[in-house]
């Protein structure tokens, strides 16, 4: 019965009302050492990227965070929120209580940078939380199914690799490698965020695995959009699996938020 009570607790979380974001500009700059490579990560990092069609400093945030992900140097995946062009994106970026762009969220906002920092800045900020201790081991993969006519399977495996119970929360983030909106220079975002596919509390037992599946179909409604255009080369899911308890973090203009810290991601595309 506790352990209902508990998931009943993060469900009452994922779906209370939030504050929708009011993105402003800031010009925040931070210089950072070049990190070294990835190979002592405990697990992929995550980050959602906040940003607008119209914000004049989100190119070259966008431009470095792409970069990052094409090199390859770490296990790493990110989503791109466009708050002025999906309402979804932007009540999500309201329970982190974003008030200026472009903003990032490392690992379910354990960390945060505002500005258009530099790609040395991001890079150190991934080798920081790639590095850090996560609260559970755990393995995670993302599957993905083309079924047609705008329609989409998607399976996430998890695994438990400790001897202890893990509550979490599970998030898979359905985005478009190739966004249908661009930014201020006219160039499409990458990773473009159009809807979840799970948004849901999971329980796994010591070493259990788990695996949830979904079909997603972009024609039904989302939100008032609907995505019937999309193709089967053009989409990948990022999945995120964060401890159930949120830890209290600090964003911009001095603002507290909750986070849900990440512990593995994974990202797919149809195959």
């Amino acid at each position: 019965m506790k352990n209902y009570v508990i998931i009943g607790i993060i469900a009452f979380v994922l779906l209370m009302p939030v504050i929708a974001a009011a993105p402003q500009i800031s010009e925040k700059c931070t210089l950072s050492p070049e990190p070294v490579s990835g190979d002592d990560f405990t697990h992929s990092v995550f980050a959602e990227y906040g940003t607008t069609t119209g914000c004049p400093h989100c190119p070259g945030a966008s431009a470095a965070l792409y970069s990052i992900y094409e090199s390859g140097d770490y296990p790493f995946n990110y989503v791109t929120l466009i708050s002025d062009q999906n309402d979804i994106a932007r009540n999500f970026l309201g329970v982190y209580k974003a008030r200026a762009v472009p903003v990032v969220f490392f690992d379910g906002g354990e960390v945060n940078t505002v500005g258009d920092v530099g790609e040395s800045s991001y890079r150190s900020t991934i080798q920081e939380m790639g590095e850090r201790e996560v609260k559970r081991s755990l393995d995670m993969t993302t599957e993905v199914s083309w079924d047609g006519d705008a329609k989409i399977t998607v399976t996430v495996t998890i695994k438990n690799n400790e001897n202890s119970f893990y509550l979490g929360v599970l998030r898979s983030f359905i985005t478009e490698i190739e966004s249908r909106w661009n930014d201020a220079q006219g160039n499409p975002y990458h990773f473009g965020f159009l809807d979840f596919a799970f948004r849901r509390p999971i329980l796994l037992f010591p070493q259990m695995e788990r695996t949830f599946t979904k079909q997603w179909d972009g024609a039904a409604d989302h939100s008032g959009q609907t995505f019937e255009d999309i193709t089967e080369d053009n989409i990948m899911v990022c999945s995120s699996v964060a401890h159930w308890i949120p830890q209290s973090r600090i964003g911009y203009d001095d603002l507290t938020y909750y986070a849900f810290i990440t512990d593995q991601s994974s990202a797919g595309s149809p195959s």
